[in-house]
């Protein structure tokens, strides 16, 4: 089965307060795109394409270079859902791994486990945690409207992976919901859920947190720290 990656690298890094994309914002010297990238290549995963901000082709290129990696750049749209219907079109393989960079510290076990349930025969496979948390809806004045049972509710992390062929029919049928973030699909899974297709889960991890504040940014550090740490102590 010819497996590819399609990484998403589009969005501002606004919230993060830096002037530059945010998959350019360095996490321990390296953009979060070759973080996000190695760990593709990691995971045995080498046919990937990436996409990037429009007028960003040779900032992300020197940045990829100059870390020894190689994908495909392609310039994404207005909206994430848009980004990844552009990048899905220049994917030839079976399955297809679409996964945030700033999801960037993704262990490889994730990842092997998409492609793992995806090798047995799930055409639509998503990486979750249990929510911990009390979650309670509101309404627009902020009331209380209803407490959610956690026990059913998941977060959904990335890569999320699928068959080509079926991600592909999924946002064809929901292009004209990518028309702006607020009517776009929160995910990729949504999409393919308005198929009536079965989204199959996989166990997450918490270091596959999503960048987007300085805080998050900051984890980010401290659970590279770790894993540095721990290498050393298993290299003695």
């Amino acid at each position: 089965m010819k497996i590819a990656a399609l990484i998403v690298a589009a969005g501002s890094g606004s919230r993060l307060g830096a002037p530059i994309p945010k998959a350019l914002v360095e996490l321990a010297g390296e953009a979060l795109i070759v973080h996000a990238l190695r760990g593709m290549n990691n995971a045995d995963v080498t046919d990937v394409v990436v996409t990037i901000p429009t007028g960003c082709e040779s900032e992300f290129a020197a940045v990829l270079e100059k870390a020894g990696l190689d994908a495909r750049l392609v310039v994404g749209g207005a909206t994430r859902q848009e980004s990844v219907a552009r990048g899905l079109a220049q994917v030839d393989a079976d399955v297809v791994l679409v996964h945030d960079a700033a999801r960037a510290l993704t262990p490889s076990a994730v990842i092997r486990s998409v492609v793992a349930a995806l090798e047995n025969g799930h055409r639509a496979v998503i990486p979750v945690l249990a929510v911990t948390d009390t979650i309670k809806k509101t309404d627009a004045n902020d009331v209380v409207t209803e407490t959610l049972d956690r026990a059913s509710l998941r977060a959904v992390q990335t890569p999320q992976g699928f068959d080509t062929a079926l991600l592909r029919q999924a946002h064809e049928q929901g292009k004209r919901m990518s028309e702006s973030e607020q009517s776009a699909a929160p995910d990729d899974a949504a999409l393919v859920e308005l198929l009536g297709e079965a989204v199959f889960c996989v166990r997450g991890d918490a270091q596959s947190l999503k960048v987007t504040t300085p805080f998050d940014l900051a984890v980010a550090e401290l659970i590279l720290d770790q894993r540095e740490a721990y290498s050393c102590e298993s290299g003695r």
